[in-house]
């Protein structure tokens, strides 16, 4: 026969010790994340100037008491990176939405110290700059036509494009390009001389952008307006953007193509400025 016993009771002293014990433990690991996730402070800095669907590089600082923690940049939510706190470095942020921004949101996450309970937090982070997210322009085609450009609403360059009609001859001067000599006048005078031309006329184009009604065309049309904007420049003809942005309508010459970017960035439905008469006007949208 085996005689059988029941086994020794735990002490309840040393029970009630090992079950505060297991409940600091989770109280701390579950508190010390929340605690320590609200000491993180994030600064950051982005270009000046993107394109949709570039991906960027955002300067970001991390300052705080945590030894270690994870951040991502939020919309479009990226995936999370490995920091230690304090340091500085750099998160990549695809840009998906045309617009100016001044703001950009970031998460940061904290498990430390036991990575029993993840504490996370959402900061909406200044940025020192605005940043003009331009649409990606569509390939366009220009033909240039004339532009009264001193109708502009102020002085604008005119494009440097070479003459063809002659407006006179005049003796050649050391310098003088050979193609302009006047050889008929030469021979007969005996001297050479050269055919000075009339100064080209201005061309430009009003590109008018209306994204007023046009639902999900409305990013199309905007980056039809770009492209046409850049073919206009490209071709040397003055440029006059007519848009509307949030303080109401606009309607000024465009000398560079960042500009352009930048005008179309901040374009949004409502009604665009009118360009002044006589200028060849393209509108696109509405």
């Amino acid at each position: 026969m085996v005689l059988t016993s029941n086994p020794p009771s735990l002490d309840p002293q040393v029970g009630a010790v090992v079950v505060a014990g297991t409940v600091a433990v989770l109280l701390v690991g579950a508190v010390a994340p929340m605690v320590a996730v609200r000491r993180i402070g994030v600064t950051a800095m982005a270009p000046a100037d993107v394109t949709v669907g570039d991906l960027v590089g955002l300067d970001v600082e991390l300052t705080g008491r945590v030894t270690r923690c994870q951040i991502r940049v939020l919309d479009p939510v990226g995936s999370w990176d490995h920091a230690q706190v304090p340091s500085s470095g750099q998160l990549r942020h695809l840009a998906d939405r045309r617009g100016c921004f001044s703001t950009v949101r970031v998460e940061v996450r904290v498990t430390a110290p036991l990575g029993v309970v993840a504490a996370c937090r959402v900061l909406w982070v200044d940025l020192p700059r605005p940043v003009a997210v331009a649409p990606r322009p569509l390939a366009v085609t220009w033909h240039p036509s004339p532009a009264p450009v001193d109708a502009g609403p102020r002085p604008v360059a005119r494009p440097t494009l070479g003459g063809d009609l002659v407006r006179s001859v005049r003796p050649y001067v050391a310098g003088d390009p050979q193609n302009l000599v006047h050889w008929p006048t030469s021979a007969r005078t005996g001297s050479l001389v050269v055919r000075e031309l009339e100064p080209p006329g201005p061309v430009g184009q009003a590109v008018v952008v209306d994204l007023r009604g046009l639902g999900s065309e409305t990013e199309r049309a905007a980056s039809y307006g770009l492209g046409a904007a850049r073919a206009v420049l490209a071709s040397g003809g003055v440029l006059l953007l007519a848009t509307c942005e949030a303080d109401g309508p606009v309607v000024a010459p465009v000398s560079d193509p960042v500009e352009a970017g930048r005008r179309l960035a901040r374009a949004v439905p409502g009604p665009p400025g009118v360009p002044p008469p006589g200028w060849p006007v393209v509108e696109i949208g509405r």
